[in-house]
């Protein structure tokens, strides 16, 4: 009686395991598997990305910020992209993404990022504030100020 092959114990761990007809049934051949798919990049349609768990609160104030001369961005020259989406590093996201200014928003884990200093990879602009403008109180002037110098130093 021919007992089979359980195919499901020949992907485990990622591991294709052949057993040729040519070879007793002790000895067993392994050969990796190497990752085909690539990581999901999201299309961003806008020249500014604002990337962050941003509430609606803090849309509100980003709103407000924007139409602010030299700003003067209408709200379709601007999007929110919430950070669990960036599933590649940093200078490849920005590499394969429309937008040119990026403001990292908020707490974040992105190896590359730089709190409040403005960084060039390629032609484009991210800055990294590691809070929500929203959340800082009036005794927190010189933090709005910085934020404010970094975005016009965008424009």
């Amino acid at each position: 009686m021919d007992q089979g092959v359980d195919l499901a114990a020949l992907y485990v761990d990622d591991v294709i395991y052949w057993v040729p007809a040519d070879r007793p049934a002790g000895q067993v051949a392994e050969a990796p598997v190497e990752a085909s798919a690539a990581a999901y990049i999201p299309d961003v349609s806008t020249p500014w990305l604002i990337v962050g768990e941003i509430s609606d609160l803090e849309k509100s104030r980003l709103s407000l910020i924007f139409s602010a001369p030299p700003m003067v961005l209408p709200a379709t020259n601007w999007s929110v992209l919430d950070p669990a989406e960036i599933q590649v590093p940093l200078a490849e996201f920005v590499e394969k993404t429309r937008a040119t200014r990026y403001i990292f928003l908020g707490e974040h884990s992105i190896a590359g990022l730089q709190a409040q200093e403005v960084v060039a990879i390629g032609d484009s602009k991210i800055y990294y504030f590691p809070r929500f403008i929203s959340t800082l109180t009036d005794d927190e002037k010189p933090l709005k100020m910085a934020f404010w110098n970094a975005l016009k130093s965008f424009v």
